[in-house]
């Protein structure tokens, strides 16, 4: 693991190689790909979670239940979204962001900032509470992995309408730099 003098020095040679004063438009490759696959993979998740949080149910309750292949592709989803965010915290740490546009206000800022954070605390929270609730048959567990769930879920819908906003009222065009070309 790279300390932080390592990661600054990095960051000052991509500085050097990509030029003195140049500043990211939009997020790289590597970032765009992430946010979506992520996206792609919490889409599923919600989608297809009723198998799994009626299995858990009944585990709970010591009786037997219906193998679904919904079941084990919801814990293998759910370890791939904690690895690829831990990735995409890496990628963030070491190439940075693209700044925010100069036109919003600082009350727009901090609220991306903390639902940003807030994001990839939920995204390796949620993998952590499912894990234990479904290998150790943890309650408590089960029932923080479904609080979280539901904070999440209201996260997405801010996350949306704020994108929404950004390109329909304020012509930002902030969403393009989340996408390809």
């Amino acid at each position: 693991m790279l300390d932080a003098l390592e990661v600054v020095r990095y960051r000052s040679f991509v500085s050097d190689v990509i030029g003195k004063g140049c500043v990211m438009t939009k997020y790289s490759n590597l970032q765009i790909w992430l946010h979506w696959i992520i996206f792609v993979l919490v889409a599923f998740q919600f989608l297809f979670h009723e198998p799994i949080a009626q299995a858990f149910d009944l585990r709970l309750e010591g009786k037997e239940f219906t193998q679904s292949v919904l079941i084990p592709l919801h814990l293998v989803f759910g370890g791939v979204v904690f690895l690829l965010v831990v990735v995409r915290l890496w990628v963030r740490v070491t190439e940075g962001v693209p700044p925010y546009p100069k036109q919003d206000a600082v009350v727009l800022k901090l609220i991306s900032t903390v639902v940003h954070w807030s994001f990839y605390a939920l995204l390796l929270l949620l993998p952590i509470t499912g894990g234990a609730a479904w290998f150790q048959g943890s309650e408590g567990a089960g029932n923080a992995h479904e609080a979280l769930r539901g904070v999440l879920l209201i996260l997405i819908l801010l996350h949306v309408v704020a994108s929404l906003v950004h390109y329909f009222l304020l012509k930002s065009n902030l969403f393009k730099r989340m996408w390809w070309g």
